[in-house]
């Protein structure tokens, strides 16, 4: 299955929506630091709110480990914190836990076990997750390959603006096997 790349990901956790509580001040000041390049001031804010059970911050975190990004890059504890997201219930972070398994980041590459993990996050409306679990069907990669799943898969994303799953739809329809 194609790869993610980091930096588009970073962009999409850059526009996450931040909750509208208390919180959210200390979450943009988290992310303002990020965007500056001012790494280790991130890493700083969002371990300290995701100490508070941010599962937004707990992402983030994971991202900047996987990164090495304000901190010495560990796979472990990205996975560490990616899974404690998800296990609240965060879409986007079961997402990153099947990016760790089908990229084999810290992990034995896995693509059944990626595919449970974006099949967890596509269910719950992540668009990353709708896409990835739309090319494991197209490719077959960890899932059965199925052009009518990956279709509906690909669907869900375009709806939400993915501009990958649009080209890859499209594809779909010039190519149809």
């Amino acid at each position: 299955m194609g790869r993610m790349k980091s930096g588009a990901i970073g962009l999409a956790l850059l526009l996450s929506v931040a909750a509208a509580d208390a919180a959210a001040a200390d979450l943009a000041s988290a992310k303002a630091a990020y965007q500056s390049g001012d790494f280790p001031a991130a890493f700083s804010e969002f371990q300290e709110l995701a100490n508070g059970g941010d599962t937004e911050a707990m992402l983030w975190l994971g991202f900047l480990y996987q990164e090495g990004q304000g901190t010495v890059q560990d796979y472990n504890e990205a996975m560490n914190r990616f899974r404690t997201a998800a296990d609240l219930g965060d879409a986007q972070a079961a997402f990153y836990v099947g990016n760790m398994y089908a990229n084999g980041y810290g992990v034995i590459k896995d693509a059944i076990e990626a595919v449970r993990w974006f099949r967890q996050s596509a269910e719950h409306g992540d668009v990353f997750g709708q896409y990835a679990l739309g090319q494991a069907h197209e490719h077959g990669d960890g899932a059965p390959r199925d052009l009518r799943a990956a279709r509906r898969w690909y669907q869900a994303a375009a709806d939400q603006g993915s501009t990958d799953a649009k080209a890859a739809l499209e594809h779909l329809t010039v190519n149809p096997e």
